[in-house]
């Protein structure tokens, strides 16, 4: 019975496949929003938003940017593993099946540890600071990091209505960037949370969830958010009580990383027990965030805390 040393090895090209088909099957979502990079290095810099100004005339000599006067956040992994046991006799049974059911179920459980943090970062909007030292959800932004240049607000406490949506939409409008210019954006997305989504479908349509992208029905009965996507930002660790935001969908992915310094993989860990061994589930990465201008939180708490 040679195979009983060799049978994890022979059984882990079938669970490997059936982890990566799965989690990549699911990391689409949040693809939708956050730009995806893999990395070598140990952390990734991330710059807000915004160019180095307008191009010079050109005499013959080239003007130098003086640089964007942006923040620089630093997004540094962390590891997270999970082991799977499976002995030779579910193998020895059913090998197909056994390598299946642990590559999907390893898949799953990768899969929710970047969407718990995904979630936690929106759920904590309001705690977590960035570069330009302030929480993503502020109502103080400075908007370049030369001294003075003002502030902006990404932050309000209305309902989820109609009115509000287009209120947040042009809450923006004469902002600018780090270097001066116009901030120009389309919050064509809506975020939710799970207790609003009966709304998000009433307002955007039902069929305007972040997968498909586009909706080809757009102004139905005179709405102006209808067609706009949406996606429920849920669970323990996302939005609650009412909260929501809308963002550039475009620009979030590149104001919103997820950083793999090791993409998510099964490994397999063979016992001193040649009747068990060990699949393990393993990720390094960090999701982080590096301007605001992105993104437009609302937290109606706030509203009812002030009395308003």
């Amino acid at each position: 019975m040679e195979d009983i040393y060799t049978w994890s090895n022979d059984m882990y090209p079938l669970v490997k496949k059936s982890f990566d088909e799965r989690y990549k099957q699911k990391i689409n979502y949040i693809g939708e929003v956050a730009g995806i990079v893999s990395r070598k290095e140990t952390s990734y810099k991330l710059d807000s938003l915004g160019g180095y100004g307008l191009l010079a005339d050109y005499d013959g000599n080239l003007a130098v940017s003086s640089g964007t006067g942006g923040f620089t956040e630093v997004i540094t992994p962390t590891e997270y593993a999970l082991a799977m046991p499976v002995s030779y006799k579910d193998a020895k049974n059913d090998m197909l099946f056994a390598a299946n059911k642990v590559g999907i179920r390893l898949a799953d459980s990768a899969y929710m540890t970047v969407w718990h943090a995904f979630c936690a970062l929106f759920g904590g909007a309001q705690e977590a600071v960035g570069a330009d030292g302030v929480a993503w959800a502020s109502a103080s932004h400075p908007i370049s990091s030369s001294v003075d240049s003002g502030t902006f607000s990404n932050l309000t406490n209305k309902a989820l209505s109609l009115e509000a949506i287009c209120e947040a939409q042009a809450s923006l409008a004469n902002v600018t960037t780090a270097d001066g210019l116009p901030f120009m954006a389309n919050y064509d997305l809506l975020l939710v949370s799970p207790e609003l989504e009966s709304t998000a479908k009433t307002l955007c349509g039902v069929n305007a969830q972040a997968a498909p992208l586009t909706n080809p029905k757009t102004g139905i009965g005179g709405n102006p958010v209808y067609g706009m996507r949406y996606m429920v930002i849920g669970g323990d660790a996302g939005f609650t009580n009412g909260r929501w935001a809308i963002a550039d969908s475009s620009l979030l992915t590149e104001a919103l990383k997820l950083v793999y310094l090791s993409e998510p993989t099964v490994l397999v860990s063979p016992r001193e027990n040649p009747l068990v061994t060990d699949y393990v589930a393993y990720v390094d990465f960090a999701i982080g965030f590096g301007d605001a201008r992105a993104i437009i939180f609302s937290d109606p708490s706030l509203g009812k805390a002030s009395g308003n």
